[in-house]
């Protein structure tokens, strides 16, 4: 029969193992709730990019539009302004 310090160095070692495969059970656990909340981020970061795309292209897009309007109203007000100097040569104001 074992007495004193080698009966607890022998309990020691038997739930030594025991403690190992928890404390592994565990890390396996929070490694796979890690790869879970990293595979959720990646996804979000994804649509997050998409919606930012999407919204520089609409607002390129909306600023094409508006230069090529205010192009043509440039040119519209160049023409008015060029025929109302030419009615002046014909007409005088008062």
């Amino acid at each position: 029969m074992l007495f004193g310090p080698k009966k607890e160095l022998i309990r020691k070692h038997l739930h030594t193992p025991f403690k190992v495969l928890m404390e592994l059970d565990q890390m396996e656990k929070e490694e796979e709730l890690l790869n879970q909340r990293k595979e959720e981020l990646m996804e979000a970061e994804q649509q997050l990019l998409v919606r930012i795309s999407n919204v520089l292209h609409s607002r390129r897009q909306r600023n094409k539009e508006l230069k090529e309007e205010v192009g043509v109203l440039e040119r519209n007000c160049e023409e008015l302004t060029e025929f109302l100097e030419s009615l002046h040569i014909y007409y005088k104001e008062p």
